[in-house]
């Protein structure tokens, strides 16, 4: 089969096109540039100010008048100390503590390490400017950098000044600092004060059109509509924007934007992970997820339901779906594991994911130690622990994985209705096909009695060649039987190569024919003495290689029958999966096909079709791979025939070597008046399965009826994971070194004291924590973690970082803020107006550090090359995600539905059944669920979705953003399913709505709709260059126009149109893969 990337070889090439002819860089940095915005140029004694003041990145805030132990003192002492002095007593050296005040000032016996008021007395001053290795701190075999001189400078001015101490900043509750006079609004106040003493000034408003169209993308994941734009362009003012906003807000695809960040931080998916990747069907959690947001569910309210929405009182089926999101941990079901190992993994997985979502903090390198920098113990982690360890859970995975809830979706429903409709289209259309093909088949009949063919072959049994990968020797007898003569090794592979026979056009399957023989065990079919004689055939492959060609193309194979398959209830000393002949179809050893068990000692026949008949000229080699890997062993073929099959349908579908072709023959009917009724309806259904056109539209059908059949399905109740508390709870240990079996101290649930040491009445001692006082103590306003976490991860989602750089790790080994006060006023103003995450957002992108442009100067760019400043718009690439759904936005594609089971997003063909060896196909989903959002994509943990190359693997929790332009992108962006189906069908556009307009309008408006705004004359110029080659291209290849545009769902343009409909595909396309359409600009 022709890959679509080699098929735009053959085409015209879209490299060329979008790369040379038109190149991203030069439409979107020379041609199509932005305005370019005047900056005033800074005067070189500013510059040279700013160099001094912004010597490197995390530098932004270390640098004041003032030294700040939490800011200028403890980082240091965390990075260069902490690993020998710090919280870990494991490790720690010589007895001494630098992360205690009291510790950190004692007499250690005529010295202390820090001495209030005296740096020249304190041992800490004299070990960090000590160039004698033998006292030198950190040790130069530490492997950590020495202390810069600014880094010196502020310990000594800090103990000179009193050695004041204080908290990691992180871990002091935030306040709601005085706003600055230098802007209204509190976010460009913060933000321009920063700049003023830097010497700066930010950026002008970006175009209105820039605007909008980054507001869109970040608060709905998709770009604005046309008259959203002109909208905006005719009225830019506050005013207006803000009436933009507040419709965004309220949009469905807000929350679905949203749950696109919550679920990659919940490490989400539709399997369980691991070797076995076992279905889920936790999909409604994801749609309440979407619903909380829709329904602006306060923050702490959608903390409290996630952690123990079972725990409330008189809690709804929603409050208890709610808690799905600490069960959507891999599951471990592979054997010969402990339950129990696992069941603690989970709850380990827990503690984790809360650290990183709701704290910011690394609590994943506590499971083995106290942490090593942040005062977090070891018993405090295993307190976090308590928990969530009495979920009636036993560690099991797969549908076993209790606790469930059986939750009915009323989202369902619709979906079955939308399936429906285009199954009953898919009939109507089949229906009128067969009719057509009937008439086809009555001609070919005509023809064949018109015309009768002396002799007739539907199966060819050509010389093999046979080799086994394990040593096996074998006999090549005159009638093509194979025999297996030694040696006998326990399980084995054999590779058969037949030479494609003169007059052989195609291959439709091929049959296997297992003997018994005198030499075999109890004369059966092996001939290994440590078996019992019968054989196992665990897997099969089909390859082709064409004459001339180096590489093997696999056949897919679609099914197979046997004339006899073991009984699975028979008694047996092997595993009773193996039996059937369908289970060589997958590629796990664990099960295949035998005759165990047959009363009697005869040959047995096994056929194979293939997916489909694939074409084939004499000299190609077609290549049968018989895997033998069972279990028990000793079970290899000894005696064996292949034959290959050209005839599709029946031929290959029956055990008997019969052919309807050959019964008509057989026949000796004289016209097709004389042909038996029975034999008539075979010979028609052979046709069919002959026939190309019918067959398409008869396949699709297949698929589609099965699909609805399966969403059917997914409307009876769903058991989703959710907690469930045991009636026995258990008790709690640390765990030594992190071992899930090496218990130690016992442990109490309690909260983080280092976090937030609540007092006494709120964790009464003779009361059993739960994990609803878990979930209160997150969300109190003293937690000094929570709030500011949170409008970090908002910060980040619409400015591409967060005000802190390392959203996971506020501790001591993080990023310092950028913005410290405007991090804090943020997250006060959550908890102020009850933790409303719209008000956050709407209040951000309000601001005009948020409109502003994206553009820079030289200057700029080298001073801040990472934007921390803020003195610019942020400039990235959007998420995959992000770029799929848009694109099927500006085509018209776009499916806008809401909820409901996974959909199957085009992908490659194989991509599961490589990885899950067999056991899972990826079938693309048929009619509008094909375009529905990424978010409701399914998402197989072992296999993720393949046209995303930056997201989340939600294995485990993740929060920071992953960027790439990897050249793989790039190709998955020009020969994606998806993205050229978005192409066809707005080519299709441009020649139906715009059929009036000349070239030029076409080209703008589809610029307009892509870009959401209209080219340049030059641009325009340009691109007309390109139309016209393409024109030309295709109008001297027809049939690769009927290819490229026969993509995804939409069959090949008619032939009055296909040169101007490939053309016009080529620039969508070429549209479409602008570094300007893939950016947040």
């Amino acid at each position: 089969m022709t890959s679509r990337m080699t098929l735009s070889r053959l085409t015209l090439p879209r490299t060329t096109l979008s790369r040379t002819t038109l190149s991203r860089t030069t439409l979107s940095r020379t041609t199509l540039s932005r305005t370019t915005l005047s900056r005033t140029t800074l005067p070189p004694a500013i510059i040279l100010v700013i160099a001094t003041v912004i010597p490197c990145a995390d530098a932004l805030t270390l640098i004041a008048d003032e030294v700040r132990f939490s800011r200028d003192v403890l980082p240091v002492l965390s990075d260069r100390c902490f690993h020998c002095h710090g919280p870990d007593e494991a490790n720690r050296e010589a007895g001494l503590r630098l992360d205690v005040e009291q510790a950190a000032k004692d007499d250690l016996g005529g010295y202390r390490a820090i001495v209030p008021g005296n740096s020249e007395a304190s041992e800490i001053w004299q070990r960090i400017t000590s160039t004698d290795p033998d006292v030198q701190m950190p040790p130069p075999d530490s492997h950590r950098k020495p202390l810069t001189p600014s880094e010196r400078a502020a310990i000594r001015r800090w103990i000179d000044d009193g050695a004041i101490w204080g908290k990691h900043w992180s871990f002091e509750a935030p306040t709601r600092a005085s706003l600055p006079d230098i802007a209204e609004h509190p976010v460009d106040a913060f933000v321009r004060q920063t700049l003023q003493d830097k010497g700066l000034t930010p950026s002008p408003p970006a175009r209105s059109h820039t605007q909008i169209r980054r507001l869109s993308f970040d608060l709905l994941g998709l770009s604005p509509s046309i008259d959203d734009v002109h909208a905006f362009s005719n009225d830019p003012s506050d005013t207006n924007w803000e009436s933009i906003v507040d419709r965004m807000l309220q949009s469905p695809h807000h929350a679905e934007r949203l749950a696109m960040w919550w679920l990659d931080a919940a490490r989400y998916s539709d399997s369980d992970g691991f070797q076995q990747d076992a279905t889920r069907q936790n999909w409604p959690w994801r749609d309440w997820v979407v619903n909380a947001f829709r329904e602006n569910m306060p923050y702490d309210q959608f903390t409290v339901q996630q952690f123990a929405g079972d725990l409330l009182p008189d809690a709804t089926p929603e409050q208890i779906l709610a808690t799905c999101f600490h069960r959507n941990h891999m599951t471990n079901g592979e054997g010969g594991r402990d339950p129990e190992e696992s069941r603690v993994d989970y709850v380990i997985d827990r503690v984790n994911t809360t650290g990183t979502v709701w704290l910011g903090l690394t609590l994943g390198c506590v499971q083995c130690h106290s942490h090593k920098f942040d005062p977090i113990t070891h018993q405090d982690y295993y307190s976090l622990t308590a928990f969530f360890n009495s979920i009636d859970e036993d560690g099991k995975a797969g549908m076993n994985a209790k606790p469930y809830l059986k939750y009915e979706s009323p989202l369902v429903e619709p979906r079955i209705a939308e399936m429906q409709a285009f199954v009953d289209q898919l009939r109507q259309t089949e229906k009128l096909e067969l009719q057509t093909a009937t008439e086809r088949f009555e001609t070919w009949l005509n023809e064949w009695f018109a015309n009768p063919v002396e002799s007739y072959q539907a199966w060819w049994t050509p010389e093999p060649n046979v080799v086994s990968s394990n040593g096996s020797k074998f006999n090549i007898e005159s009638d093509a039987i194979v025999q297996s003569i030694g040696p006998t090794p326990s399980q084995d592979d054999y590779r058969i190569e037949l030479t494609v026979p003169e007059s052989m056009r195609q291959i439709s399957g091929w049959r296997l024919e297992v003997f018994p023989y005198e030499s075999h065990v109890d004369g059966k079919f092996s001939l290994d003495p440590k078996g019992n004689g019968d054989f196992t055939l665990t897997s099969v492959r089909t390859l082709l290689r064409p004459v001339g060609a180096q590489a093997e193309s696999e056949l897919e194979i679609a099914a197979a029958v046997a004339d006899y398959e073991a009984d699975k209830k028979r008694e047996t000393k092997w595993d009773d999966r193996y039996a059937t002949i369908e289970k060589t179809l997958n590629d796990d050893a664990r099960d295949g096909w035998t005759t165990e068990g047959a009363k009697e000692i005869a040959p047995h026949v096994g056929v194979y079709r293939l997916e489909q008949p694939h074409a084939v000229q004499p000299g190609d080699r077609v290549v049968l791979l018989l895997r033998q890997f069972s279990t028990h062993g000793h079970a290899n073929i000894g005696r064996f025939r292949v034959s290959l099959a050209s005839e599709p349908g029946d031929t290959v579908s029956r055990v008997d070597g019969g052919s309807p072709i050959k019964s008509l023959i057989d026949s000796q009917a004289s016209d097709r008046e004389s042909i038996d009724k029975e034999l008539r309806a075979e010979l028609l259904k052979q046709f069919l399965l002959s026939d190309d056109v019918y067959q398409e539209v008869r396949q699709r059908l297949t698929r589609a009826e099965k699909q609805l059949s399966s969403l059917k399905s997914e409307a009876k109740p769903r058991s989703v994971m959710v907690l469930e508390q045991r009636t026995d709870p258990r008790d709690t240990h640390v765990l030594l070194r992190g071992v899930w079996d090496a218990q130690g101290e016992k442990v109490q649930p309690s909260g983080l004291p280092a976090v937030l040491d609540w007092p006494a009445e709120k964790w009464p001692a003779e009361k059993t924590q739960t994990r609803l006082d878990l979930a209160n103590w997150i969300v109190d306003r003293q937690n000094p973690l929570t709030a500011r976490v949170a409008v970090n991860h908002l910060w980040q989602m619409l400015f591409g970082n967060g005000l802190v750089r390392t959203p996971d790790d506020f501790g001591l080994q993080g990023e310092l803020p950028t913005h410290p006060k405007l991090l804090d006023w943020l997250a006060v103003e959550l908890m102020e107006n009850d933790w409303d995450l719209r008000h956050i957002i709407r209040l951000i992108v309000t601001s005009e550090t948020y409109r502003q442009s994206s553009n820079t100067t030289p200057e700029l760019l080298e001073l801040d090359p990472e934007n921390r400043l803020l003195a610019r718009a942020p400039r990235f690439r959007l998420p995959a995600w992000m770029i799929r759904d848009n694109a099927l936005q500006v085509s018209g594609l776009l499916n806008p539905a809401l909820g409901g089971p996974p959909v199957h997003p085009y992908q490659p063909s194989g991509v599961w059944a490589e990885i899950t060896m067999g056991r899972f196909h990826y079938d693309p989903s048929l009619g509008p669920a094909q375009y529905r959002r990424t978010l409701y994509a399914y998402w197989r943990r072992s296999s993720a979705p393949t046209f995303l190359f930056d997201s989340a693997q939600r294995r485990v929790c993740e929060v920071n953003v992953r960027r790439t332009n990897t050249p793989l992108h790039a190709l998955t962006l020009m020969n994606d399913t998806t993205m050229l189906e978005a192409s066809r069908v707005l080519a299709d556009w441009v020649l139906s709505d715009l059929s009036q307009s000349n070239e030029e309008n076409q080209l703008a408006a589809l610029s307009e709709r892509v870009l959401s705004r209209r080219l340049s004359a030059d641009e325009i110029s340009e691109i007309q260059d390109v139309l016209a080659d393409a024109r030309r291209y295709y109008q001297s290849d027809l049939v690769a126009a009927f290819q490229f545009t026969k993509i995804g769902q939409q069959p090949a343009a008619p032939e009055s149109t296909v040169v101007q409909t490939a053309a016009w595909m080529t620039i969508a396309s070429l549209l479409l893969n602008l570094d300007e359409a893939i950016s947040h600009e």
